[in-house]
């Protein structure tokens, strides 16, 4: 593109530069989230293999706790295929919600009896907690290399002032918590929804 020509045209010549400088952002984002998720899963299998916290990058706060799986629901009761994976990070602040969904720290630990709770975006990391029924499975592995299977007992939509469903309890449960409604394109939501599920050796039939 010539020099005289972008004289002669200056207001497409911007709009066409503009452009590339979206698509070029929009492009550094993308690798940046994926080299991201490719370090934490790095750091993970650092943890398997010696049971020690490994960040997944040098200047991080936070550092891999779990892996969990999204299972499919089918007619019959048994195990059932996993459709998706997402690393759980320590802590629940902005920093670490941009990365993964975060173990809240003031709950129960993962594997540990109480209510372990987790939070993530709606549009990201848990989007598929709209597509979660009653009955599903969800598979937590431990930093142990533990294989935690916990099924879904109940989902709900409360306002975040309500913070009941993050008190202790005295069963294995695992709470999943992302804002309310998944479609909404602009920030600030004031309710959650909220998966509620209980440890289990074997699926019933729910």
């Amino acid at each position: 593109m010539s020099i005289s020509f972008l004289a002669k045209h200056p207001v497409p010549c911007s709009l066409f530069l503009l452009g590339i400088l979206v698509l070029g952002h929009g492009a550094y984002i993308q690798a940046k989230a994926y080299l991201a998720q490719f370090l934490i899963a790095q750091a993970w299998q650092q943890t398997l293999d010696d049971q020690q916290v490994h960040k997944p990058w040098q200047w991080a706060d936070t550092y891999p706790v779990a892996k969990l799986s999204f299972v499919t629901k089918q007619e019959s009761i048994g195990f059932k295929h996993q459709v998706e994976s997402v690393y759980v990070l320590a802590g629940a602040s902005g920093r670490t919600l941009a990365f993964g969904p975060g173990l809240v720290l003031s709950g129960a630990k993962i594997g540990e009896v109480g209510n372990t709770v987790i939070a993530g975006h709606r549009d990201t990391h848990f989007a598929n907690l709209a597509a979660v029924n009653k009955g599903d499975l969800l598979q937590v592995e431990a930093s142990n290399g533990e294989i935690l299977l916990y099924q879904v007992v109940n989902t709900q939509i409360a306002h975040q002032s309500d913070t009941q469903f993050m008190a202790p309890s005295d069963d294995n449960r695992l709470t999943l918590i992302t804002c309310y409604p998944f479609n909404q394109l602009s920030g600030g939501a004031e309710q959650r929804y909220i998966v509620e599920a209980l440890y289990v050796n074997k699926p019933s039939a729910i």
